[in-house]
This record gives C-alpha cells, structure tokens and sequence, in this order.
C-alpha cells in the first residue's frame, strides 16, 4: 500500500505525522511538505522521503496578500495530484496545516481516499474544508468528537515511539550527560515548541538567576529556532542554567525533567501526557479559538498541570509557583495525573484507520 502522509509548518503537525508513518511500517510512505518547513529536516530525518510543494498560509493580519495565497493554493493543488499519480498513492493521510489543504482536495480530484487527523481542540480550517469527503477523521481529544461529524473517531495525538514507549530510569543518565545537567538537583525544563516563545525564553535565565544559591534546582532551557523569540546573549550567565536552541533528542530531555514550564500546543500536551511530566502551561495567547488554554484546561481539570497567563508570566510569578510545587507533594501526584490522560497508542489505531480506508 502507498501512503501519502501531507504534513508540515509546525513540528506539532511533522512530528504526530511521523509517529504514524512509522506505526506502518510495512507500507510504501512517502511525505509532501514544504522546503521551508521543520518538515523539511525532520521527515528525512526520519528516513521518509519528502516531496515539496509551494504553499503558504494565510495571515489574517496581512488580508492583501490572499490574492497571492489563492494562486498559490490552486497550484499546489495541481503539483499535489502530479505527486499523488507519481507515487501511486492509495490513501491520502492529511495532518493538518496549510500542506494538508491541497493535497486532500488533490487526492478528493483523483479519488483517492482521504484519511485526516486533527491535533488540536478545534478543527482546523484544512480539515473543516476536508472533513465532507474524508473515510475518516480521526481527533486527540474527546471534546473535538461534536465537530468531527459521523466520521470522527477519537484517536489521540500520536507521539513518536521513543515517547510512547518513554522508560525514565534507562534515559535519565544519558539525558544528563549529554545537557550538562547535575543529577543531584530538580530540573526545571522551559520549552516554547520547536520555534521558542518569547514570554518563556525572557523567563527561563531570569528564573537560573533566582535560582543561583539553591543546591536544589537547576533550569533546562530549549529556546527554539525562531529568530523572532531569540535569547539575548547572558552578560551574567547564571550556573545552573543550561540552554540549547534546538533537539531531536527529547526522551533524554523528559526523562531528567522534574517539572515542565511550556505552551500548550496539542503536540506538547500529548509529550506531557505520555511521559507523566507536571507542568506550568503558559498558553499562546494570540489565537482566535484560544485552542492552547482548551488544551491546557485538559490537563488542568485532570490535576496535571497549572495554567498561567501568557501576560502574567513573570519571572517572579513562574518562580513562585515552581517553588511551591516543588516544597508540597503536589508533583507526584501530578505526573499520575498526566499519566492517566495518556494515550500511547495513539498512532496504532489512526494506522489502523488508514488500512480501513483503503
């Protein structure tokens, strides 16, 4: 069977779509994304082979550029069904994002079955387009099944089988090794996602610094790729705080992790979940749908995780709460809590969806 999995602007859309490309792994797979995208790194990474299309999405901020877009999504539609007849495809996989849009409706045009999974909360606008003619829709959280239509099917959000499969105890000592990390102190992991978050990379030194004569906390800072949420170069770096821009390497990263202060994009609710790691969810605060506090009230309601206000994400008001977290019992408790919103088989059953449609 050929699979053409379409994926691509974000790693909470690659990174899921990868989880399912090798929960089949006796099928022909093959990936269309963007040269641009953190698709085009991660998917031959991965070993996959990854055919590009030129796509955009579209900026509401910048509504005269639409006309622009439009052209743009008409012929990646056409490039979208060269690719489909090259490969031979069978089924269509839609992910979600701009790259999934064209090559649903590329595959609806040859008629192909189309299998989509969403991420997030709420739809997107890919698979609200999409959803009418796709076998099935498969969503991560239950609240999505009412917006899905007779064709959802609650999944989850696949993770990537070194999370699935997470084992603290074996990575731990090679998770400090390779970040540099003192085992006899808490780490304190800040993440923005793969492009950073500026709220919690202006945080994550400022909290070393209130931290620098504690033996017991150390902080773990992945500020991301994005040049627009770049650290500034520390004049007084503090010890303790220890920062890389980006990893493919997040199993070690989870598992010296004692504690996560992060969004609450889909992708990293699913991690949080999967590995047990209480968190301080800072959502994105920009979103029309607020889909990032939806998620982040999942894990909140469940006794996971605490939300803070990207507004009131201070380095004092994020210290504050670390500190009482880390003085109570609450963190067990937590990580149980976050274990019990797991879903590891996630990627198995929206394979199983994929063989179904065909």
């Amino acid at each position: 069977m050929n699979v053409v999995i379409a994926a691509g602007g974000t790693a909470g859309h690659v990174n899921p779509a990868v989880a399912v490309a090798r929960a089949l792994p006796l099928e022909s797979i093959s990936f269309i994304g963007t040269e641009r995208g953190p698709e085009a790194a991660i998917v031959p990474e991965a070993g996959f082979a990854l055919d590009p299309i030129d796509i955009a999405g579209f900026d509401r901020a910048r509504p005269a550029r639409l006309p622009l877009v439009g052209v743009k999504a008409v012929s990646a539609i056409f490039a979208a069904r060269r690719l489909l007849a090259a490969r031979s495809a069978d089924v269509v996989v839609g992910m979600g994002g701009y790259v999934s849009l064209p090559v649903a409706l590329a595959a609806r045009s040859s008629s192909i079955p189309v299998v989509l999974h969403e991420q997030n909360i709420v739809l997107g606008l890919a698979h609200k387009v999409s959803k009418p003619f796709a076998r099935h829709l498969a969503v991560s959280f239950e609240e999505t099944l009412s917006s899905a239509g007779p064709r959802g099917v609650f999944t989850g959000n696949p993770v990537l089988p070194e999370i699935a499969d997470f084992d603290r105890t074996s990575a731990r000592a090679s998770g400090y090794d390779r970040f540099g990390l003192d085992p006899g102190k808490r780490t304190v992991l800040v993440f923005g996602g793969s492009l950073g978050a500026r709220t919690l990379n202006r945080a994550a030194p400022e909290l070393a610094r209130r931290w620098r004569d504690r033996d017991d906390l150390q902080v773990l800072h992945i500020s991301g790729r994005s040049t627009s949420s770049r650290v500034e170069p520390e004049v007084d770096p503090a010890p303790g705080y220890h920062r890389v821009e980006y990893t493919t390497h997040m199993a070690d990263v989870y598992a010296v992790a004692d504690l996560g202060i992060c969004r609450g994009g889909a992708t990293t609710v699913a991690e949080l979940a999967a590995v047990g790691l209480p968190s301080v969810i800072v959502p994105y605060p920009h979103h029309r749908d607020r889909q990032q506090e939806r998620h982040a009230e999942v894990l909140v309601r469940a006794g996971a995780a605490v939300m803070v206000r990207d507004l009131d994400a201070t380095p004092d008001k994020l210290g504050e709460m670390v500190e009482g977290l880390s003085e109570d019992a609450r963190l067990g408790e937590m990580a149980v809590a976050a274990r019990s919103l797991a879903r590891p088989d996630a990627a198995i059953r929206v394979a199983e969806l994929i063989r179904a449609a065909v």
